[in-house]
């Protein structure tokens, strides 16, 4: 490689750094609301979804190194098992793009709330939620620049309450309060653990970004991994630092009522206006995160990992912005996510939506690390062994994490496979034969 080009490509601190900011979103700052539900013994379920993700990012950083220059994540499967398959599991990110983009403008209303606390509450919340979400629809419209630069200067502004609550928080930790919020179901541990694994998974989702930064960085066999576990490494630790902070500072059946468990935990610290402040930052770096997520699934949309099957002549598109009526086709179908998720409290509504999206996700990582299992052959013997284990016990995680999830969520999912695999049928009819596998997304 020339030393010019390589200078230019990250390292693997720059890399580390990338894998933190994509994986600290906005869905931590409802998460302790949803784990309120069942109680301080979710600090296990944050334990266990460190060990899912740990075993995932070693999942993605082995297909990242077998194969450093492949287009993204659906190439992977694809290659190993088949443009339907890849096809399928492009569908399902779509999905978990779009409903998880719902999860982030709860967030924004929730703390709006503390200004307007009309919109904590049906129907204040779902209007607040579907304004929310066309407004950054139409921020979208503008350009991505115009989200880019958004994105860019909400980022430290939305990081500071958590890294806040995450430091300053054990101060005001009162072990009483977190002994007495146990468990506040009344269910079995081997019950409320696997569920709370669930929620908390969310804060992981972006793990498979050490495949993105595969074609990125300087060495591929030596940074990926380094930039996936140590960016891992870091966001685990705010995340349970911050969590179990505000679980030691707020009872469980008070933060379970939360629609801004951060602006809430911040007040009896530091006061009602420090709190407002925390809300301030909290809604202004979901807003710029829902713009990127709406961005995201736009361009997903326009990918040739879907749009790119369904189309015999690639048709000609700006490459300065999103489409508009794809934008517009998002905001209908997020909007509709809004609606058929309505529930009696933000934090309900919330969990729904995350739970459902980590589900869909689920099955595109079965699907990764199937294609691990088929790939690893390529490997030298040690090397094979150790991804096989890993590609074996991710499958494993992420079906544990299926299985125990909501039997509501569990049949909306195996609707959206099939319907993702009767338009590939309904493609592969219309184009016959000739149908030639394309690049992922």
């Amino acid at each position: 490689m020339d030393s010019t080009v390589a200078n230019k490509k990250l390292g693997p601190f720059l890399a580390t750094m990338v894998v933190v900011s994509t994986m600290i979103g906005a869905g931590i700052y409802l998460l302790p609301a949803g784990l309120g539900a069942i109680g301080s013994i979710s600090i296990l379920g944050w334990l266990g979804a460190v060990v899912c993700a740990s075993t995932l990012a070693g999942v993605f950083s082995c297909l990242a190194v077998l194969k450093p220059g492949a287009a993204g994540l659906f190439s992977y499967i694809r290659d190993a098992l088949g443009p339907g398959v890849g096809f399928v599991a492009a569908v399902l990110y779509w999905f978990a793009c779009w409903i998880g983009g719902v999860a982030v403008a709860l967030a924004v209303t929730g703390y709006l709330s503390v200004f307007v606390p009309a919109v904590a509450k049906p129907p204040g919340m779902m209007i607040s939620n579907i304004i929310i979400v066309w407004l950054l629809i139409a921020a979208n419209i503008v350009g991505p620049r115009f989200i880019a630069r958004m994105q860019s200067w909400t980022l430290l502004l939305g990081l500071a309450p958590v890294l806040f609550v995450a430091l300053a928080g054990w101060f005001y930790f009162h072990s009483r309060i977190f002994v007495a919020s146990w468990n506040v179901t009344g269910q079995s541990f081997i019950h409320v653990v696997p569920r709370s694994i669930v929620i908390a998974y969310w804060a992981f989702l972006g793990v498979e970004s050490a495949i993105v930064l595969a074609t990125r960085v300087r060495n591929p066999v030596r940074d990926v991994p380094i930039a996936s576990f140590a960016g891992l490494a870091i966001a685990s630790a705010i995340y349970i630092s911050a969590c179990a902070a505000i679980m030691g500072i707020l009872p469980a059946t008070v933060l379970a009522k939360s629609s801004a468990p951060f602006a809430d935990a911040v007040a009896p610290m530091l006061g009602a206006s420090i709190a407002a402040l925390v809300a301030l930052c909290a809604m202004l770096k979901a807003s710029g995160t829902l713009g990127s997520v709406i961005l995201l699934v736009a361009e997903t949309a326009e990918s040739e990992s879907m749009l790119g099957q369904m189309r015999s002549v690639p048709r000609a598109r700006e490459t300065h912005k999103a489409s508009t009526p794809n934008l517009i086709f998002t905001g209908i179908l997020m909007s509709l996510a809004v609606v058929a998720t309505a529930s009696p409290t933000l934090a309900r509504q919330f969990t729904i939506v995350a739970d459902l999206t980590v589900v869909f996700i689920m099955f595109v990582y079965v699907a990764a690390c199937i294609a691990l299992l088929r790939m690893s052959g390529a490997f030298s013997p040690g090397y094979r062994v150790l991804a096989r284990a890993l590609g074996l016990c991710g499958a494993v995680f992420c079906v544990i994490l299926i299985a125990v999830s909501e039997a509501d969520l569990l049949i909306w999912s195996v609707v959206a496979i099939g319907l993702a695999a009767l338009a590939y049928l309904a493609i592969r009819l219309r184009r016959g034969h000739a149908l030639d596998p394309v690049a992922g997304a």
